[in-house]
């Protein structure tokens, strides 16, 4: 007889009844009616071709059929049900794993020092990968299997069949000066912000920010003396001349504990910077991958 000619539910009506020889007793534990689980018994018998139970004495004997079918069915119905509702078991504490990340400057930044001091606690086995992040969409990485998990992408991947995300930092902008900066002795103002010039960061080339995607909704501009790829970079050019730099608030207060900075609040309102963390779904419901991204989002609340 070949397995798909046969309902497997049938089987676990059999190792129900094996086990507990009464038919009300083993139709409880398996939520069926006494008449649909005759039902079902009644179909093995005839797919069978074997009475498998007779009843003595009030009790469900099993036939010699059902005898050696239980002995096979005792080891391979426990394998069904794990490969079916078990993930495989994940112990950071001894797991070996390795993770691959593909991470902007800024997530290398504000939050890879906190992570891996975390992980390297309680997950001391565990290897961490940081690949440079290529381009603006992480998908190509994603897809080959090039990263496991890409970090710090503000752009948001709209309806992937493949990719999964979700918004794990939420951060608001501030605009940095130099100390003593001769123009900002009385604050920052909407004219100051217009009129003196700035350092634009523009990871992947971008000809606008989100600075001046706001200004020209406003129908204003401001002046853009140099542009250069990196969050990190960026301050320092501040600290030398008498540009303005607007970058995310973790950034520019991490900043200020070791260079000579001023931090104020931009003149025009700002839309949040979303930072997105991006994992391929076949490894949606992997146990150490869910973990991974539980440490990311608990860290995430420290920063």
């Amino acid at each position: 007889m070949n397995l798909h000619q046969l309902d497997l539910n049938l089987l676990v009506i059999f190792d129900a009844l094996y086990r507990h020889k009464s038919v009300s007793m083993a139709a409880n534990e398996i939520c069926l009616s006494q008449s649909a689980f005759s039902h079902g018994l009644s179909r093995l018998r005839k797919r069978l071709n074997d009475a498998l139970f007779i009843r003595i004495n009030n009790v469900m004997e099993p036939t010699y059929r059902a005898q050696e079918m239980a002995i096979h069915l005792n080891k391979a119905l426990p394998l069904m049900f794990n490969a079916i509702n078990e993930t495989t078991r994940f112990d950071p504490a001894t797991d070996t794993s390795e993770f691959k990340f593909s991470a902007t400057d800024y997530t290398e930044f504000s939050l890879l020092p906190k992570l891996i001091g975390k992980i390297n606690k309680i997950a001391p086995n565990i290897k961490i990968n940081i690949i440079a992040a290529k381009e603006q969409h992480p998908l190509t990485q994603l897809e080959s299997y090039d990263v496991d998990f890409a970090l710090g992408y503000s752009h948001k991947i709209e309806d992937s069949a493949i990719i999964d995300s979700l918004t794990w930092l939420k951060d608001s902008y501030c605009t940095i000066a130099r100390s003593n900066h001769p123009a900002l002795k009385n604050g920052l103002s909407l004219d100051n912000f217009l009129h003196l010039t700035h350092v634009r960061v523009s990871p992947w080339g971008e000809k606008q920010g989100v600075v001046d995607q706001v200004l020209a909704q406003l129908k204003l501009s401001r002046k853009v003396a140099l542009q250069l790829p990196s969050v990190l970079v960026a301050p320092h050019t501040v600290l030398h001349s008498d540009l303005l730099l607007t970058i995310p608030r973790v950034v520019a207060e991490q900043l200020a504990t070791q260079i000579k900075i001023q931090i104020f609040e931009p003149p025009i309102r700002i839309p949040d910077y979303h930072l997105n963390m991006y994992w391929h779904k076949i490894n949606s419901n992997k146990a150490s991958f869910k973990w991974m991204q539980q440490q990311i989002i608990s860290t995430n609340k420290n920063i």
